[in-house]
């Protein structure tokens, strides 16, 4: 469903207000924040990369992210930045835990982007469904009365919905019916997801709490944040600095050759072209090299599959990175995408991916990618296949 979004900066009310996200860690290392010239800079975010890294937010460059994020509540209300600055759509956006924020010149306003509407058009509906909880869209027929409608099934996620004008902005319309998911009841929407705690939830939920899903966060785990953004800061805006390579005697190529025992692991990376083989043919994966030039979007993507190289759904998958980490969940078909970069970054990077198992340990071996230039590889590919 594309609709346009709309102007924030009257919302304050409507957002403020502790919020928390299924499946999916707030990520509070607990450091300071301060002011910076322009803006602030926050560490509790940083996913343990050290005190002197987080996210700044500021209005750089004329752009006004640091008073439109004070404007709209501040962290009570959005979240903390969760990322670095990056285009999307050719607009600069920024992430907090919460929502991204999209910065429109022509109002020198911030709009909130479409987060669900995007994550559906990139097919990641099975993904939400299966590691958050956020039921499929809808029909995007269904008008704007039977969804707004939808809303009178539970009294408290209306509320925290609101009404008029004002509620659509901030949430957009409605793309799912409120429903039953385990230990919360939830509606989707355009820009965000409200859900109702039916019974306990973490870090002392009760029941009855009513909450905004942190879907920066969501955007971060399924790819539409991409993974260079994600790289922790300094104050300064240095970003977290790249490990120079040790020198070796063998040329290292754009996927290093695991090295860890595959008995030790029920799941072992290989090479799209080793059996069982998914790719070419039709399939998802659409050729069968482990790496292509791409200077569009910069991404990993692959496979987990069973011994017969059928696809298994609902695995999940980590990428690290300095500090870093992004979490990627297998659809039907067993296929899995982490978006590394849409901006052909110039420089060395170096990803480290493997399946995780439902409390998050390590399940296979740790598969590396090293990036150097979109035009020598952009695009990486590998499947993880289980051993018994």
């Amino acid at each position: 469903m594309r609709r346009s979004v709309f102007v924030l900066a009257s919302l304050v009310a409507l957002l403020v207000g502790a919020t928390y996200l299924p499946g999916v860690g707030a990520q509070v290392a607990g450091g300071p924040d301060y002011d910076i010239p322009g803006g602030h800079f926050y560490t509790q975010t940083n996913s343990n990369a050290g005190p002197n890294y987080g996210y700044r937010i500021t209005n750089e460059r004329g752009i006004g992210f640091w008073d439109q994020f004070q404007k709209l509540g501040g962290f009570t209300a959005l979240g903390y930045p969760a990322s670095r600055r990056f285009q999307l759509d050719g607009f600069f956006v920024q992430a907090t835990q919460k929502y991204l924020l999209q910065w429109r010149p022509e109002v020198s306003q911030v709009y909130f982007v479409n987060v669900f509407d995007k994550l559906h058009d990139q097919g990641k509906d099975a993904a939400l469904q299966q590691q958050f909880g956020i039921p499929a869209q809808v029909d995007p027929s269904v008008d704007q009365a039977t969804r707004l409608g939808w809303l009178n099934a539970d009294p408290a996620i209306a509320a925290k919905f609101g009404t008029g004008p004002a509620a659509l902005q901030t949430n957009g319309l409605p793309t799912s019916q409120i429903t039953p998911a385990g230990p919360f009841s939830i509606i989707r929407a355009e820009r965000d997801a409200i859900q109702k705690w039916n019974s306990a939830g973490p870090g002392g939920i009760t029941p009855g709490t009513v909450s905004v899903v942190n879907g920066g966060d969501v955007a971060k785990t399924l790819g539409l944040v991409p993974g260079d953004a994600q790289i922790t800061e300094t104050a300064q805006g240095q970003p977290l600095a790249t490990p120079t390579p040790a020198a070796t005697a063998t040329p290292v190529g754009p996927t290093a050759t695991p090295t860890v025992n595959p008995a030790l692991f029920p799941f072992i990376s290989k090479s799209v072209n080793t059996p069982p083989i998914d790719c070419g043919n039709g399939n998802r994966v659409t050729d069968c090299n482990d790496s292509d030039p791409n200077a569009g979007t910069q991404y990993i993507q692959g496979h987990v599959l069973d011994k017969s190289g059928n696809g298994l759904s609902g695995y999940t998958l980590e990428m690290t990175y300095y500090g870093n980490s992004v979490m990627a969940g297998t659809e039907g078909d067993g296929l899995f995408t982490f978006i590394l970069s849409n901006s052909c970054p110039a420089q060395n990077l170096t990803y480290q991916v493997f399946v995780v198992d439902g409390q998050g340990r390590q399940s296979s071996d740790m598969r590396t990618v090293n990036y150097t230039n979109c035009n020598t590889a952009g695009v990486f590919h590998f499947d993880f296949v289980k051993t018994s």
